[in-house]
């Protein structure tokens, strides 16, 4: 088991990026389309503009690739890039292993509206961070959010 005064550094992409191809940008571009033309049907141009919003933003994030976040455990908790989750604000802790697909570490707070934080686990020793974890935090089978699992249908 690793010293409580003890930290493990690594940095790693702040999400899995997946390529996008041409057809992927279509596909987003045709659904806003139609969305924006059924709320040009039922007159409702609220609608229509969320749409448009929607649909923009999903293509700008989809094309986004991501920054290289560093990443510390302590004794004090959890440092993601300039963000600290402290172990008293947390409630567990899960390793999604499954090499090559999924190696992460998600962390569930207690906050309300950001109760699961992802972070990817790269090269480190999956073993060596749920030791180390496991000395401050409880270990707990977090399954992935509807959300989580939508944006994954759309290659997020």
């Amino acid at each position: 088991m690793e010293n409580k005064s003890e930290t493990i550094e690594w940095s790693a992409p702040e999400f899995e990026y997946r390529e996008k191809t041409v057809d992927w940008f279509w596909i987003v571009g045709i659904a806003t389309v139609t969305l924006i033309a059924l709320a040009v049907i039922f007159k409702n141009m609220l609608w229509g503009i969320l749409a448009a919003v929607g649909g923009f933003s999903i293509a700008l994030y989809g094309a986004k690739k991501p920054a290289t976040v560093k990443f510390k455990i302590g004794p004090k908790g959890i440092l993601v890039g300039d963000r600290m989750f402290d172990y008293e604000n947390l409630e567990s802790f899960w390793i999604n292993y499954d090499p090559p697909q999924k190696k992460e570490l998600i962390i569930k707070s207690q906050k309300t509206f950001m109760p699961h934080v992802k972070i990817m686990l790269k090269n480190e020793d999956p073993e060596k961070i749920r030791d180390y974890l496991l000395q401050f935090l409880d270990e707990e089978k977090i399954e992935e959010s509807l959300t989580a699992t939508i944006m994954e249908i759309m290659r997020f």
